[in-house]
């Protein structure tokens, strides 16, 4: 069969194609972990559940509710934040070092959990036209997730090089017109990875809000996905 001439759609159907084949394992479809790749179609998810884009071994971490069970089978147990709390800056991050450090020693034991493939979201923006993908560069931000164990902040680790979301070659035009009259294209991004071993958890407190409590989950990247919400609202049942 004579290939297309066309290169930016073979570009495309390549980069759907590993969407296709990384939903059996994200980041791991052959005998040995190739480096993850941050060059993906732009989903649009319209009525599909966000929850559909995570392959059945893979563990979503997007609810406040799946995060709390998570450290519950991890942690037994939050920490006393107001007893870590003190006016003395210095004191406080003493506390906080030596909870970080007899944290990370006892969760070691849990093994099967540490090593599970997770999912976890943050927030993108679409930024500069890329033409040798048909693709935009994305801008990433953090997603804060507030449940009674305190704020939990994902810290990605070996993030791609290069994150371009390639959109549909119908709204590749779109979007730049609406890039042109100065609007933000705001995408979800999706993450798959595992907890890093030795420091997979960090405890400290909010730059902004002192008083309330930070987890900061630590994720080894393997492999990444974009997708636009509904126009009517986010899914992620």
């Amino acid at each position: 069969m004579k290939r297309s001439q066309n290169p930016f759609l073979y570009i495309y159907i390549l980069a759907l194609f590993n969407v296709c084949i990384g939903l059996q394992f994200p980041g791991q479809v052959s005998g040995k972990p190739p480096m993850a790749t941050g060059i993906q179609p732009l989903i649009q998810l319209k009525h599909q559940s966000l929850h559909k884009l995570i392959p059945g071994n893979i563990r979503p971490l997007l609810l406040p509710e799946e995060q709390e069970q998570f450290l519950q089978e991890l942690e037994g147990h939050p920490p006393d934040w107001p007893a870590l709390q003190n006016l003395d800056h210095t004191e406080q991050s003493e506390r906080l070092f030596q909870l970080n450090r007899a944290r990370d020693e006892a969760r070691l034991i849990h093994r099967n959990i540490l090593q599970q493939p997770i999912a976890f979201l943050w927030s993108g923006l679409l930024r500069t036209f890329m033409p040798e993908y048909q693709g935009f560069s994305v801008a990433l931000g953090p997603e804060l997730t507030s449940t009674s164990w305190g704020i939990v902040r994902f810290k990605p680790m070996g993030l791609p090089d290069y994150l371009v979301a390639i959109p549909s070659f119908e709204s590749v035009e779109h979007i730049r017109i609406q890039q042109q009259k100065g609007e933000q294209i705001a995408i979800g991004v999706l993450f798959f990875g595992t907890l890093v071993a030795d420091e997979s958890l960090i405890y400290g407190f909010s730059h902004d809000q002192k008083e309330d409590g930070m987890i900061l989950p630590v994720v080894q990247i393997e492999d990444v996905r974009y997708f636009l919400y509904p126009p009517n609202g986010s899914s992620s049942n």
